[in-house]
């Protein structure tokens, strides 16, 4: 065993003090925003140099030490719990740098902006909600930061409050909502049937459970919609062209990692046996694994072919982030498939999660950059940038390069790992669908470098279009920003045995794999000529793609809509809903139309049988009542009570008949007026068409109502659920 067993922990606050310092400061920065717009921008500089600093610190203690602390919310017996390890200081401390530097980058692009108080609000509560995240040590708590970071997050997508950027931000507000509500159905029922909501190795307990495999199920959708794991990947070609571009670097860099977290410790922790070697429920997590596999190819490959078509920089640049969560999703898949054996996998997509933050992160900033300046954001409107933006073309390069995986740069490093952790798998089983994965995962290597040499050559090479002539050069603090990414690409690349020896070995032992496994990771060979051929290999079949698809015009073409994953899943999934709710709404209506229809009838025998108990008064059916012919009760006083019974049955009859002309009254009436209301509600929200109309229109529309149902609700079902903990 490697050094997970020998672990030591201590009590801070640190952890607690990381995640309050930006969600307390998210309420300054409204208040210094009240009476001064810089002070306030400089507040939000310093609140998130100073958690990178506590970050950093953190990281340090966690790389020695398992860090734990509690704060109690008082509600039930469920406290907030944090733990830190190795994984969770990396992405926190991750968090922390890209969020600097975008807040040091929003400087400059957001500064002609309006509602910049509420901007920078919701972006110090996103980065409370994401670090939080990554530093809790139970299910519920991460629960609860990963729906204030899904929530807060919703302020940033719909900044602007154009039509597109509402209609992305709903559908990015309804799928984080869903997913969070799925992850907190898995919770619950994990506590119901194992005591715990830990993030610890539960297979024991789960193996014993009906629900183990709903609760996979519910736990990796929640995660995935957040990691834009295909299908569910749907929101982020929206958001993130309509947002901010901090605010898209944000999302892609770091936000969607949280839902890439998620899974790894669902499938590589949750789902793992607390007795590692010779255990036979490692069963469940490989075929956890293999699953988690081909829905990463699928979403690395067919995200990669979308990028290709598409002509608007940002949505290039999403669609390629749904590929590259593709790989490191790929990664844990592998590493939940070997199991025991995995240490090279968990190595691999750790790594790449790094990588892809500084590259994606700076590729996004680097293009809002551009955005900022010319105004334009279309390939065919852009070109010859690259004398205005030297530092800016340099660096997006050398991140283009990185994601390329060309050897040199950091990309190159983690997708040799990507590619030795599925060449692993398929050796464990020998299974021929896991060599078809390890060739679709070089083929898509092969569209990334075809997809982001497009890119930027469309950008900053080629003639410069007449109307981009004269536009400001790139400001020194930009310059700052972009420099330290590249610098750090250029390190990790340069240094690939360096950063194994310091960084991705230690990370790995603090996890319980094979020793073997785990010596098979510290003597990876990252100059093997195998590697070196493989990428000469993607780069040929780059070049020949580029070259067809750029002379043929190829690249220019809309796919068919009948292809895309609306069309394929969601539309026939609305549908098969709607025919579901309305055959609901329609067997109800069918069912109160017949009570209603059947009342008279009920009436008129309910009458019938007061006329037929008047004709046994008179003594019409005394001749059937047998034995009662013989008593001295023959003549009774039943007898001489006709008239009585008779004028009962009559007010009975007239006030039921009044009821029910009454009830039929009330009905019309209220369907008529009802249907007047929602039909004046319609045409009001129908006129409400997303286009700011005054002060008025923003404060009702500024999340078209769901927001603040959804908070409330959210806020109603998390206090239920605490309860359950009691």
């Amino acid at each position: 065993m490697n050094g997970a067993a020998m672990e030591n922990s201590i009590n801070s606050g640190l952890p607690l003090a990381i995640v309050l310092i930006p969600i307390i400061g998210a309420a300054l920065a409204v208040l210094i925003g009240r009476y001064w717009d810089k002070g306030r921008d400089y507040f939000v500089l310093a609140l998130t140099a100073l958690v990178l600093l506590l970050s950093f610190y953190l990281f340090r203690l966690a790389w020695m030490n398992v860090v734990v602390s509690s704060f109690s919310v008082g509600f039930g017996e469920l406290p907030l719990n944090f733990r830190v390890d190795r994984l969770g200081a990396v992405f926190n401390l991750l968090s922390a740098l890209i969020w600097f530097l975008a807040t040091i980058f929003s400087l400059t692009y957001m500064s002609h902006e309006k509602r910049l108080t509420r901007y920078y609000a919701f972006y110090l509560l996103t980065l409370g909600g994401t670090l939080g995240v990554f530093l809790t040590a139970d299910f519920f708590s991460l629960f609860l930061f990963f729906e204030l970071m899904s929530l807060a997050s919703y302020l940033l997508v719909i900044h602007t409050q154009t039509r597109e950027a509402m209609s992305a931000g709903r559908l990015y507000l309804f799928l984080g909502v869903g997913g969070g509500l799925s992850i907190l159905i898995a919770v619950l029922l994990i506590y119901h049937f194992t005591g715990t909501v830990a993030i610890a190795p539960l297979m024991e307990k789960l193996a014993l459970i009906p629900f183990r495999g709903l609760i996979a199920v519910l736990l990796i959708a929640g995660f995935g919609i957040k990691a834009g794991m295909v299908p569910l990947h749907i929101w982020l070609p929206q958001a993130h062209p309509v947002a901010p571009s901090p605010a898209s670097a944000l999302l892609s860099g770091i936000m969607i990692k949280a839902g890439a977290y998620g899974i790894i410790r669902v499938s590589t922790v949750l789902f793992t046996p607390a007795e590692s070697e010779g255990n036979l429920l490692w069963f469940y997590p490989e075929k956890i694994g293999y699953i988690l596999i081909w829905f990463s190819i699928l979403t690395m490959f067919s995200a990669a072919v979308m990028a290709l078509f598409q002509s608007n920089a940002k949505r290039i640049l999403a669609y390629s982030s749904v590929s590259q969560m593709g790989y490191i999703l790929m990664g844990v898949g592998a590493c939940a498939y070997l199991g025991f054996d995995g240490a090279l996998a968990f190595g691999s997509f750790s790594m790449h999660i790094v990588n892809h933050a500084f590259f994606k992160a700076g590729m996004f900033m680097m293009i809002g950059a551009v955005f900022y300046r010319t105004g334009e954001i279309e390939l065919k409107r852009l070109g010859g940038l690259w004398r205005e933006f030297p530092v800016t073309a340099t660096v997006f390069l050398l991140a283009a390069l990185g994601i390329a995986g060309i050897p040199g740069f950091n990309g190159y490093t983690s997708k040799v790992l990507l590619h030795h952790a599925i060449v692993e798998a398929f050796e464990h089983h020998q299974l021929y669908s896991l060599y078809l994965a390890e060739r679709l995962f070089m083929f898509t290597g092969a569209l990334t470098t075809c997809y982001i040499a497009r890119l930027f050559i469309s950008v900053f090479l080629g003639q410069k279009p007449s109307h981009l002539a004269g536009i400001k050069k790139e400001p020194w603090s930009e310059r700052v920003v972009f420099a330290i990414i590249g610098a750090a690409i250029i390190f990790i690349g340069t240094n690939p045995f360096y950063i194994l020896e310091k960084f991705v070995t230690p990370l790995v032992a603090a996890f319980p794999f094979d020793p073997h496994s785990f010596e098979h990771l510290t003597y990876v060979n990252f100059w093997d000529i195998h590697d070196l051929q493989g990428v000469v290999a993607v780069v040929a079949i780059a070049a020949l793609i580029y070259t067809a698809g750029t002379r043929t015009g190829f690249f220019n073409r809309k796919l068919p809509a009948r292809l895309s994953i609306e069309h394929l899943i969601y539309r026939p999934l609305i549908r098969l809903i709607t025919l579901f709710y309305t055959g609901c709404g329609r067997a109800l209506e069918i069912t109160v139309d017949s009570a209603f229809i059947n009342s008279p009838r009920l009436l008129v025998y309910f009458c019938l049988g007061g006329r037929m108990l008047e004709a046994a008064s008179e003594g019409i059916f005394v001749g059937s009542l047998g034995p009662l012919r013989q008593t001295t009760y023959r003549v009774s006083s039943l007898e001489h009570s006709g008239p009585f019974f008779s004028r009962l049955f009559q007010i009975l009859n007239a006030v039921l008949l009044w009821g029910y002309d009454w009830w039929l009254y009330l009905l019309q009436s209220f369907f008529k007026y009802s249907k007047e209301a929602v039909m004046a509600v319609f045409f009001f929200l129908f006129k409400m068409d997303y286009k700011p109309r005054g002060r008025l229109f923003m404060l009702i529309n500024t999340a078209n109502f769901e927001y603040y149902l959804l908070v409330f609700f959210i806020t109603l079902i998390i206090i239920m659920s605490l309860q359950l903990f009691r």
